[in-house]
């Protein structure tokens, strides 16, 4: 739903950018392009961390609710000025950005295993520099 909204957003704003041709409302148009182009990036993310990524409960939440952030955020973008549709984007997406980070650190932490081959009886022994 927040991919959906988010590309009709950009959509949206793409179009009147392109078919307003005033100096002015051509610049407000563009930064609801950015906004709306880190929305959807923000989307993107939290829906790769639902799908793909083992979330603890709390984890679930606070994505969920920064899905509904995008989400009100389709809505107040016609009503609210774009400086702070901008600030919510980026916000957003930093703290996606953030915690799809962490557990992409996490797993590869996981994935490196320090085994000491079972046939080294002298491992506990610093090695003997000649």
């Amino acid at each position: 739903m927040a991919i959906a909204l988010s590309s009709l957003g950009l959509l949206l704003s793409t179009l009147a950018a392109l078919y307003l041709k005033s100096g002015t409302t051509t610049l407000v148009f563009i930064m609801g392009i950015v906004s709306w182009s880190i929305l959807l990036w923000a989307s993107i993310i939290a829906c790769k961390l639902c799908s793909y990524y083992k979330l603890f409960d709390e984890e679930y939440k606070k994505v969920g609710i920064r899905v509904y952030i995008i989400i009100i955020a389709f809505f107040l973008f016609f009503f609210v000025g774009l400086i702070l549709g901008l600030v919510i984007a980026v916000i957003l997406l930093g703290t996606l950005w953030g915690l799809k980070r962490n557990y992409d650190e996490w797993d590869n932490n996981e994935t490196i295993s320090y085994e000491i081959p079972s046939d080294e009886s002298d491992a506990h022994e610093p090695p003997n520099i000649s």
